[in-house]
C-alpha cells in the first residue's frame, strides 16, 4: 500500500489493524485544528458533510458517521473531522511525503533544522505547519535522525511510538522488525505492550510484542549512511531483501533462506565484492542476469 494513499485509505475502513492503529495517533494530533481560514466553522462542517455523503463507484459510502450516543463517540467524531478538514481544506498544511528509492540515500532537513537520513527504501511523512507545536513524523524503514532541542519530537510507525527531546538515534522499522539505536541523548520507545528509556549506546529490538534493550556497537550501527552494512547472527533472508534495497536488484533463490543466519559486511561500492561476502562464506553460490541474481 502506499503511503500518500493511508488517509484515503482509512476514510474508507481499508487499512490493515497495524496502520489503522499508525493512523489514528496521527489523529490525536489534529484533535484541535482550526477551521480552515476563510471559512466559519459552520461552513467547514458543511463542506465536510457533503464530502462524507459522497458515494464510491460500487455505491457505498466512503463514511457514514451516526449521530453520537456517547461523549467518547462524539470526540472520535471530532477527530476525524478535524484530520479531514486539515487534509482537505488548510492550504499550505498538507502532509508532505519524502521516499528514498532503491539504490539511494536522502537527507532532509526539516522545519526545526533537524536532520533525517533516510535509507533505501523508506518513506517518511510529516505536517509542516505548527511544525515548533507539534514536531512529528510517521517513518516506515530506516533513517538516521539528528534532533534539534526543542519541544518533544515524536517518530510514528506500525505499533511503536518515539519520544525524544533533543538527541540523534538510528531506527529500524521494516517487516514487523523494529530496532531503535541511541547515539546521543535519552530515547522513549513504546508500543501497545511495553514502554523503555534508552540511554546513548543502549538499543531496543522488538521480539513478540516486547521490547528489549541491550547495548550497542555505535562504530557499526548506522554504517549505511556510508554503504557498510554490518550483520550479526541475522537471518540471511534480511540480509538478502537489504542487498536488493542497496542495489536495486532481484535476488531469486532456489532454497528457503530464512533459517540461514548470516555474520558479516558488505558494502555498496561494489555489487560483485558484496555478493561474494554474502553467499561465498554460507556456501551458496550465485550468478547474474542483469538485475537479477540466481541463488543455488
Amino acid at each position: 500500500m502506499k503511503e500518500d494513499n493511508l488517509i484515503d485509505n482509512w476514510l474508507k475502513q481499508e487499512l490493515p489493524p497495524e496502520e489503522k492503529e499508525a493512523m489514528e495517533k496521527l489523529i490525536a494530533f489534529t484533535e484541535k485544528l482550526d477551521a480552515p481560514h476563510g471559512k466559519s466553522q459552520n461552513e467547514a462542517w458543511e463542506q465536510l458533510t457533503r464530502k462524507i455523503e459522497e458515494r464510491a463507484p460500487d455505491n457505498e459510502k466512503i463514511m457514514q458517521p451516526s449521530k453520537p450516543r456517547r461523549a467518547w463517540l462524539w470526540a472520535a467524531a471530532a477527530a476525524i473531522i478535524a484530520l479531514v478538514i486539515y487534509v482537505n481544506f488548510s492550504a499550505g498544511n498538507k502532509i508532505i511525503t519524502v521516499r528514498a528509492a532503491s539504490g539511494q540515500l536522502t537527507t532532509i532537513t526539516l522545519p526545526d533544522n533537524s536532520m533525517v537520513t533516510l535509507n533505501a527504501g523508506t518513506v517518511m511523512s510529516y505536517k509542516e505547519k505548527n511544525w515548533e507545536r507539534n514536531r512529528w513524523v510517521v517513518l516506515s524503514g530506516e533513517a538516521f535522525f539528528d534532533i534539534t532541542p526543542g519541544n518533544e519530537f515524536k517518530v510514528i510507525g506500525d505499533n511503536y511510538q518515539v519520544k525524544v527531546l533533543g538527541t540523534s538515534f538510528n531506527l529500524y522499522n521494516r517487516s514487523k522488525h523494529l530496532r531503535v539505536s541511541v547515539f546521543t541523548g535519552t530515547v522513549e520507545v513504546s508500543n501497545n505492550e511495553d514502554k523503555v528509556v534508552l540511554n546513548s549506546g543502549e538499543e531496543a529490538l522488538l521480539h513478540k510484542n516486547q521490547l528489549k534493550t541491550q547495548a550497542f556497537d555505535l562504530t557499526r550501527t548506522a554504517t549505511w549512511r556510508s554503504g557498510s552494512f554490518y550483520f550479526d547472527a541475522q537471518p540471511l533472508s534480511q540480509v538478502v531483501e537489504e542487498l536488493e534495497r542497496q542495489f536495486n536488484i532481484k535476488i531469486l533463490s532456489e532454497q528457503p533462506l530464512s533459517e540461514r543466519y548470516y555474520s558479516g559486511y558488505f558494502n555498496t561500492s561494489n555489487l560483485n565484492e558484496a555478493l561474494q561476502l554474502v553467499f561465498v562464506p554460507m556456501g551458496l553460490k550465485f550468478s547474474r542476469n542483469g538485475d537479477q541474481v540466481i541463488v543455488e
